[in-house]
């Protein structure tokens, strides 16, 4: 009988040992499944775009190359070509941060409906601006044939807009035709090739209002350029008939007055 009760009680224990054991993995488990889904990295906000849409107006009205247009002075003027590099465009966060949201890019305003597209993380922004020209760390010293050909910066994708190596790239060409009085054909030259890394400015908007980029949603700007306003601001003017052409690659003080009032000819309004 003795030997009996022993075996009992020997089986009793290791019952209960082997229930213990399995309720320590059983919380083990558990720990390590709770601990799992803990640290799982939470997902990020999918990122939203932003679109720029490129406009080009007189004295604030839309307008096309080709058209012609009566300036400041009462001069017919016609705008047969009108070229410029922007580079970068960049977004303030609400904590002050310029953020870059396209490098580089060649605007030709003979063609209509040119935007721009970019991805932009979710959160809220206060301010826009972009480079008109190209900042001097891109500008000179720089073979055109070392970037791929759909490059802007590239052998075809700047041509007529490169000078030399050594001077760099062309910022901006306003080209066309004008006469001196009205009436007259327009048979005079009006050529405005501005560079050198002097004639880089940076146009700056703040919003109005905080935009807030939400996640896989667009929001859009229109960017007017006012080719008008390139001629003349509250403290300067040109007369196209007295300076008719500057092709400043060695920089001139026409060239910097030009770059000046076009800094401000440029308005941004929300989509």
């Amino acid at each position: 009988m003795s030997y009996y009760w022993e075996t009992m009680r020997r089986m009793k224990n290791a019952r209960i040992f082997f229930e213990h054991k399995a309720q320590a993995i059983i919380m083990a488990l558990a720990v390590l499944t709770f601990t799992s889904c803990d640290d799982k990295p939470e997902e990020e906000d999918l990122p939203g775009t932003i679109r720029l849409e490129y406009n080009l107006t007189w004295n604030g009205e839309e307008c096309e190359i080709g058209d012609v247009q009566i300036d400041h002075l009462d001069h017919p003027v016609r705008l047969d070509n009108l070229q410029m590099y922007i580079a970068p465009v960049e977004i303030r966060n609400d904590r002050g941060e310029w953020i870059e949201i396209q490098d580089v890019a060649l605007l030709d305003f003979g063609i209509n409906g040119q935007r721009m597209t970019a991805e932009a993380a979710v959160g809220s922004y206060t301010g826009l601006r972009f480079g008109m020209g190209l900042p001097p760390e891109i500008n000179t010293d720089i073979d055109p044939a070392s970037y791929a050909n759909d490059h802007p910066l590239s052998v075809p994708g700047s041509a007529g807009m490169f000078w030399t190596w050594s001077s760099g790239y062309v910022f901006v060409k306003y080209e066309g035709k004008f006469a001196s009085e009205t009436g007259n054909q327009l048979l005079e030259p009006l050529s405005y090739h501005c560079g050198t890394d002097e004639s880089y400015r940076m146009v700056t908007f703040d919003f109005e209002e905080t935009i807030v980029i939400q996640s896989e949603e667009t929001t859009g700007f229109g960017l007017d350029f006012d080719a008008a306003t390139a001629l003349i601001g509250p403290d300067d003017s040109i007369d196209i008939v007295q300076d008719p052409v500057t092709h400043n690659a060695q920089g001139t003080i026409l060239g910097a007055r030009l770059m000046d009032l076009m800094d401000d000819a440029w308005t941004l309004n929300p989509l």
